[in-house]
């Protein structure tokens, strides 16, 4: 049986764009609320409030769901990586990251 290889080039973007989700979410939760307290402030009221804070909290939702590391061959999480460390091969399907 032959071992997946998979480019270090597809495993650094893959740990970026994580890196990138979770550096955003705390600004997502921020406008969320920001978005909420406008509603009430606006004169909307709080149906308005719960309909600004309610998709403000779904794009927090997608960027917390985005910022877990996925191995690039077949998908399974992958732990984050520790400072310079990072993953050398996938846990689920072995896939060695060269």
């Amino acid at each position: 049986m032959s071992e997946r290889r998979v480019p270090e080039r597809r495993v650094q973007q893959e740990l970026a764009r994580a890196r990138g989700s979770r550096r955003m979410l705390p600004w997502a939760l921020l406008t969320a609320v920001g978005g909420a307290g406008l509603g009430v402030a606006a004169g909307g009221g709080w149906r308005a409030a719960l309909a600004l804070g309610a998709m403000g909290l779904g794009f927090a939702l997608f960027l917390w769901v985005t910022s877990i590391p996925r191995c690039p061959a077949c998908g399974a999480r992958l732990a984050p990586p520790r400072g310079d460390e990072r993953p050398r091969s996938c846990p689920r399907c072995r896939a060695s990251f060269e």
